[in-house]
């Protein structure tokens, strides 16, 4: 029995396969054609980023739409391991929709290359952008910002209470 498990063992050790893909997408179809696959086509500016443990969320400013998106301000979500979005990178992203909500696919062919919207959407009419209310730049998270104020105050209020029990069994 030992022989045939060292047997399997050094085997296995030379069974390597030649070429995996459980990772790797597949190669992006011409321009126009992954044009029609997708719901979004827009260039655009990361300026936030925002993660958890399954999600990026990106906050992108819109500086031209040629399709589906028609807001000067789009958020979106990516894989936290495998998307590339990076804060303040200018990208021609292509963008999928569920529900109401915009998502960066994994293989979406999403590219620095901004230059490729002037070659092959030029006869694209451009969606007039508008403002979103209440949106900017700078996002303010309200309940963890009075959580660490309520946080805060219980710590002074207790360490001064010490204090004053210390100064009252002194005297």
């Amino acid at each position: 029995m030992k022989r045939l498990m060292i047997l399997v063992f050094f085997t296995s050790l030379f069974m390597v396969p030649i070429q995996s893909s459980a990772l790797s997408c597949p190669e992006p179809s011409s321009v126009a054609v992954e044009y029609d696959e997708y719901d979004a086509v827009l260039i655009g500016t990361v300026v936030e980023i925002e993660s958890n443990n399954t999600n990026k969320r990106l906050t992108i400013e819109v500086a031209k739409s040629f399709k589906g998106a028609d807001k000067k301000t789009v958020t979106v979500s990516e894989d936290v391991t495998w998307g590339e979005s990076q804060e303040n990178g200018t990208y021609l992203f292509f963008l999928k929709k569920e529900g109401e909500k915009w998502y960066h696919p994994l293989c979406s062919p999403t590219t620095h290359n901004t230059n490729l919207a002037a070659e092959h959407f030029t006869d694209e009419e451009e969606i007039t952008l508008h403002e979103v209310p209440g949106v900017s730049g700078v996002s303010t998270n309200t309940p963890l910002i009075l959580l660490t104020g309520i946080l805060l105050t219980v710590v002074i209020a207790g360490i001064s209470i010490r204090m004053v029990n210390r100064r009252n069994k002194i005297q």
